[in-house]
Protein backbone atom coordinates (compact mmCIF):
# COMPACT_ATOMS: atom_id res chain seq x y z
CA UNK A 1 0.00 0.00 0.00
CA UNK A 2 2.89 2.31 0.78
CA UNK A 3 4.30 1.81 -2.73
CA UNK A 4 0.93 2.51 -4.37
CA UNK A 5 0.40 5.57 -2.16
CA UNK A 6 3.82 6.86 -3.19
CA UNK A 7 3.02 6.37 -6.88
CA UNK A 8 -0.31 8.19 -6.52
CA UNK A 9 1.39 11.06 -4.70
CA UNK A 10 4.14 11.25 -7.33
CA UNK A 11 1.44 11.41 -10.01
CA UNK A 12 -0.39 14.35 -8.44
CA UNK A 13 2.94 16.06 -7.75
CA UNK A 14 3.89 15.62 -11.42
CA UNK A 15 0.51 17.12 -12.43
CA UNK A 16 1.35 20.06 -10.10
CA UNK A 17 -1.77 19.50 -8.02
CA UNK A 18 0.36 19.52 -4.86
CA UNK A 19 3.75 20.94 -3.90
CA UNK A 20 6.83 19.05 -2.79
CA UNK A 21 6.28 20.37 0.75
CA UNK A 22 3.02 18.46 1.12
CA UNK A 23 4.25 15.22 -0.49
CA UNK A 24 4.52 13.22 2.75
CA UNK A 25 1.11 14.38 3.98
CA UNK A 26 -0.60 13.29 0.75
CA UNK A 27 1.32 10.03 0.66
CA UNK A 28 0.20 9.26 4.23
CA UNK A 29 -3.38 10.20 3.37
CA UNK A 30 -3.40 7.98 0.28
CA UNK A 31 -1.89 5.11 2.26
CA UNK A 32 -4.52 5.40 5.01
CA UNK A 33 -7.30 5.60 2.43
CA UNK A 34 -6.01 2.57 0.50
CA UNK A 35 -5.55 0.47 3.63
CA UNK A 36 -8.98 1.36 5.01
CA UNK A 37 -10.57 0.72 1.62
CA UNK A 38 -8.91 -2.68 1.23
CA UNK A 39 -9.97 -3.71 4.75
CA UNK A 40 -13.54 -2.50 4.23
CA UNK A 41 -13.92 -4.21 0.85
CA UNK A 42 -12.51 -7.47 2.21
CA UNK A 43 -14.85 -7.33 5.21
CA UNK A 44 -17.84 -6.72 2.95
CA UNK A 45 -16.81 -9.62 0.70
CA UNK A 46 -16.49 -11.95 3.71
CA UNK A 47 -19.90 -10.84 5.04
CA UNK A 48 -21.55 -11.22 1.63
CA UNK A 49 -19.98 -14.62 1.07
CA UNK A 50 -21.30 -15.82 4.43
CA UNK A 51 -24.61 -13.97 3.97
CA UNK A 52 -24.03 -12.19 7.29
CA UNK A 53 -24.08 -8.43 6.62
CA UNK A 54 -26.04 -7.50 9.80
CA UNK A 55 -23.74 -9.64 11.94
CA UNK A 56 -20.68 -8.08 10.31
CA UNK A 57 -21.99 -4.58 11.02
CA UNK A 58 -22.69 -5.52 14.65
CA UNK A 59 -19.19 -7.04 14.88
CA UNK A 60 -17.63 -3.72 13.86
CA UNK A 61 -19.96 -1.67 16.07
CA UNK A 62 -18.51 -3.58 19.02
CA UNK A 63 -14.97 -4.22 17.84
CA UNK A 64 -13.91 -0.80 16.57
CA UNK A 65 -14.67 1.27 19.68
CA UNK A 66 -13.30 -1.35 22.04
CA UNK A 67 -10.03 -1.72 20.12
CA UNK A 68 -9.75 2.04 19.54
CA UNK A 69 -10.09 2.92 23.22
CA UNK A 70 -8.77 -0.26 24.84
CA UNK A 71 -5.74 -0.79 22.65
CA UNK A 72 -3.98 -4.13 22.74
CA UNK A 73 -1.74 -6.11 20.44
CA UNK A 74 -0.80 -4.39 17.19
CA UNK A 75 0.88 -6.08 14.26
CA UNK A 76 4.12 -4.68 12.87
CA UNK A 77 2.92 -4.40 9.27
CA UNK A 78 -0.33 -3.48 7.59
CA UNK A 79 -0.40 -6.83 5.79
CA UNK A 80 -0.14 -8.78 9.08
CA UNK A 81 -2.88 -6.61 10.57
CA UNK A 82 -5.03 -7.09 7.48
CA UNK A 83 -4.67 -10.88 7.58
CA UNK A 84 -5.25 -10.99 11.34
CA UNK A 85 -8.35 -8.81 11.07
CA UNK A 86 -9.78 -10.90 8.25
CA UNK A 87 -9.14 -14.09 10.24
CA UNK A 88 -10.80 -12.70 13.38
CA UNK A 89 -13.83 -11.49 11.39
CA UNK A 90 -14.11 -14.78 9.49
CA UNK A 91 -13.68 -16.93 12.60
CA UNK A 92 -16.29 -14.89 14.47
CA UNK A 93 -18.86 -14.99 11.69
CA UNK A 94 -18.29 -18.69 11.01
CA UNK A 95 -18.67 -19.52 14.70
CA UNK A 96 -21.89 -17.53 14.91
CA UNK A 97 -23.19 -19.18 11.75
CA UNK A 98 -22.39 -22.79 12.67
CA UNK A 99 -22.20 -23.00 16.48
CA UNK A 100 -25.11 -22.62 18.85
CA UNK A 101 -24.60 -22.06 22.55
CA UNK A 102 -27.15 -21.29 25.26
CA UNK A 103 -27.62 -17.60 26.00
CA UNK A 104 -26.68 -18.14 29.65
CA UNK A 105 -23.27 -19.57 28.75
CA UNK A 106 -22.47 -16.86 26.21
CA UNK A 107 -23.63 -14.17 28.64
CA UNK A 108 -21.31 -15.61 31.31
CA UNK A 109 -18.41 -15.64 28.81
CA UNK A 110 -19.21 -12.06 27.84
CA UNK A 111 -19.33 -10.91 31.51
CA UNK A 112 -16.00 -12.64 32.26
CA UNK A 113 -14.22 -11.12 29.26
CA UNK A 114 -15.74 -7.66 29.83
CA UNK A 115 -14.50 -7.68 33.44
CA UNK A 116 -11.06 -8.84 32.33
CA UNK A 117 -10.89 -6.08 29.70
CA UNK A 118 -11.75 -3.50 32.36
CA UNK A 119 -9.16 -4.96 34.74
CA UNK A 120 -6.43 -4.97 32.10
CA UNK A 121 -7.29 -1.39 31.15
CA UNK A 122 -6.15 0.42 28.05
CA UNK A 123 -3.01 -1.07 26.55
CA UNK A 124 -0.77 1.53 24.97
CA UNK A 125 1.42 0.70 22.01
CA UNK A 126 5.05 1.83 22.31
CA UNK A 127 4.80 3.69 18.98
CA UNK A 128 1.88 5.79 20.21
CA UNK A 129 2.72 7.79 23.28
CA UNK A 130 -0.23 8.43 25.55
CA UNK A 131 -0.07 10.78 28.51
CA UNK A 132 -2.02 10.36 31.75
CA UNK A 133 -4.86 12.60 30.55
CA UNK A 134 -5.26 10.66 27.28
CA UNK A 135 -5.18 7.40 29.22
CA UNK A 136 -7.95 8.64 31.52
CA UNK A 137 -10.06 9.54 28.47
CA UNK A 138 -9.46 6.06 27.00
CA UNK A 139 -10.48 4.45 30.30
CA UNK A 140 -13.71 6.46 30.40
CA UNK A 141 -14.51 5.66 26.78
CA UNK A 142 -13.76 1.98 27.29
CA UNK A 143 -16.07 1.93 30.31
CA UNK A 144 -18.79 3.68 28.31
CA UNK A 145 -18.43 1.19 25.43
CA UNK A 146 -18.62 -1.72 27.90
CA UNK A 147 -21.71 -0.17 29.52
CA UNK A 148 -23.47 0.11 26.13
CA UNK A 149 -22.46 -3.45 25.25
CA UNK A 150 -23.71 -4.65 28.64
CA UNK A 151 -27.11 -3.08 28.01
CA UNK A 152 -27.19 -4.83 24.64
CA UNK A 153 -26.20 -8.10 26.29
CA UNK A 154 -29.02 -7.80 28.82
CA UNK A 155 -31.42 -7.14 25.96
CA UNK A 156 -30.14 -10.24 24.13
CA UNK A 157 -30.54 -12.36 27.25
CA UNK A 158 -34.11 -11.24 27.86
CA UNK A 159 -35.06 -11.58 24.20
CA UNK A 160 -33.26 -14.96 24.03
CA UNK A 161 -31.26 -13.75 21.03
CA UNK A 162 -28.68 -16.52 21.05
CA UNK A 163 -27.01 -15.45 17.82
CA UNK A 164 -26.15 -11.87 18.78
CA UNK A 165 -25.29 -12.74 22.37
CA UNK A 166 -22.84 -15.34 21.07
CA UNK A 167 -21.43 -12.81 18.58
CA UNK A 168 -20.90 -10.30 21.37
CA UNK A 169 -19.21 -12.89 23.57
CA UNK A 170 -16.83 -13.88 20.78
CA UNK A 171 -15.94 -10.27 19.98
CA UNK A 172 -15.17 -9.57 23.64
CA UNK A 173 -13.13 -12.77 23.84
CA UNK A 174 -10.95 -11.62 20.93
CA UNK A 175 -10.61 -8.15 22.46
CA UNK A 176 -9.62 -9.67 25.80
CA UNK A 177 -7.04 -11.95 24.16
CA UNK A 178 -5.46 -9.13 22.13
CA UNK A 179 -5.44 -6.85 25.20
CA UNK A 180 -3.87 -9.54 27.36
CA UNK A 181 -1.19 -10.34 24.76
CA UNK A 182 -0.54 -6.63 24.23
CA UNK A 183 -0.14 -6.13 27.99
CA UNK A 184 2.39 -8.99 28.11
CA UNK A 185 4.35 -7.88 25.07
CA UNK A 186 4.46 -4.17 25.88
CA UNK A 187 5.06 -4.95 29.60
CA UNK A 188 2.83 -2.28 31.07
CA UNK A 189 1.61 -2.20 34.63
Amino acid sequence: MEHLAKKLTEYILKKEIITEDSFEIYQYGFQCFLELSASTICSIVIALFLDMIPECIFFFLLFIPMRSFGGGLHMKTYFACFIGSCLILSATLLAVKYVTMPVSITFALYIFTAIMILLIGPVDHPNREVDANDNLIFIKRTHFAVLISFLLAVFFVFSQNTRYMFLQAIVFTFIFITSFIGRLIYKQN
